[in-house]
């Protein structure tokens, strides 16, 4: 039996709990779509439009829209409590919108429903790593050996091919993370969320996991919404990231598109750090005000440089420089840790990195 779901419209039914225990499991909410009359848009598989949400008198978030296209891997970002998750759940159906409508186009939904991941991974304790990752099948009723057929290749792709018969509690978050989205891959769904996927990893996972995700996402070919706080994961294994921020989308583009020309200075900020130019040293450059990535500014020493380096950070990979110049304040970047504070510096801003707002330059300034 199921449920219907409907923010003003009728796009999802959502299959109740006793259902779907018996249809998939992930820790989990399966989601299955209704027929459409509105036209497919082309090779889009999601279309939000419109989305409201509010929490007595607290609005969540109001007019989201965005479409995800089939086989794509979008992530939204944002900081705590502006909705992200609220609006994955409403995706998935745990959660009624109050305005808007959440449409799905794949016309299969009862055999491959969109799963959802979620942040603790809600692995049965009980069960070893074969076994949690076949209970959806198992609850459709497949056979023994088809499901040996099905778990065995997924068990060699995830790298748990040696954990098969450990227990939840035998493994890493690492491998607690590939058992929950094995068990959600196992059963083909058209639409996979994943709710903050790297929240339980160590630092140095993150990435590595990420760039996992996305190598499985582009192998299976299943579109995938990704809620995170991680922006440099979510930059590098998305093909568009939405960013909500004050109660809105405030953009939702490619990942180098958002970072490059965010459509205001708070998303600019919450993406990185961001250097505002001011007069009288925009002016040198031509300019009355411009707004420049740290990675647009190089610095080589010059004893008679009108830049003095105030304070320095180590980063790992490079080095974070605080630059004053004309009394301003300059975030650069270096990969090598050749200055020290008190060094005199001459700054060049290359013309490869645009600024962010406030003209363009055609070839390379220097100051």
């Amino acid at each position: 039996m199921t449920r219907p779901f409907s923010a003003r419209g009728r796009s999802f039914s959502v299959i109740g709990w006793d259902s779907c225990l018996k249809t998939s499991l992930t820790g989990v909410s399966c989601v299955t779509s209704r027929p459409l009359n509105a036209e497919s848009p082309g090779h889009d598989l999601l279309r939000v439009k419109g989305l409201g949400k509010r929490f007595g008198t607290t609005t969540v978030f109001h007019d989201v829209s965005f479409d995800v296209a089939r086989g794509s891997l979008v992530s939204l970002v944002g900081p705590s409590g502006a909705g992200k998750t609220t609006l994955l759940h409403i995706i998935a159906g745990l959660q009624k919108a109050d305005s808007g409508t959440v449409s799905r186009f794949d016309g299969d939904g009862d055999r491959h429903p969109a799963i959802l991941v979620f942040q603790d991974y809600v692995l049965f304790p009980n069960m070893t790593v074969f076994q949690n990752i076949a209970f959806g099948l198992k609850a459709r009723g497949l056979s023994k050996a088809a499901i040996r057929d099905k778990v065995a290749p997924l068990l060699n792709y995830f790298h748990l091919e040696d954990r098969a018969e450990a227990y939840p509690a035998q493994l890493s978050g690492g491998q607690k993370q590939r058992v929950a989205i094995a068990r959600a891959m196992i059963l083909e769904p058209s639409l996979l969320l994943l709710d903050e996927p790297f929240a339980n990893l160590d630092r140095n996972l993150k990435m590595e996991t990420a760039l996992f995700i996305r190598s499985t996402q582009r192998t299976f070919g299943i579109t995938t919404i990704c809620v995170t706080h991680d922006l440099q994961e979510a930059l590098a294994m998305s093909d568009h990231i939405g960013v909500m921020l004050g109660g809105k989308l405030r953009q939702f583009a490619p990942p180098l598109e958002v970072y490059r020309s965010p459509v205001d200075m708070e998303t600019a900020r919450f993406l990185g750090p961001v250097n505002t130019i001011t007069a009288p040293l925009a002016r040198l450059l031509g300019l009355e005000i411009c707004r420049l990535r740290p990675e647009a500014l190089r610095m080589e020493p010059d004893p008679e440089g009108p830049g003095i380096i105030i304070a320095s950070h180590f980063a790992g990979h490079y080095m974070s420089y605080t630059v004053r110049i004309l009394d301003q304040d300059l975030a650069v970047y270096a990969l090598e840790p050749w200055a020290q504070p008190g060094d005199r510096v001459r700054i060049h801003i290359s013309n490869q990195y645009p600024p962010i707002f406030g003209g363009s330059f055609t070839e390379d300034s220097c100051v």
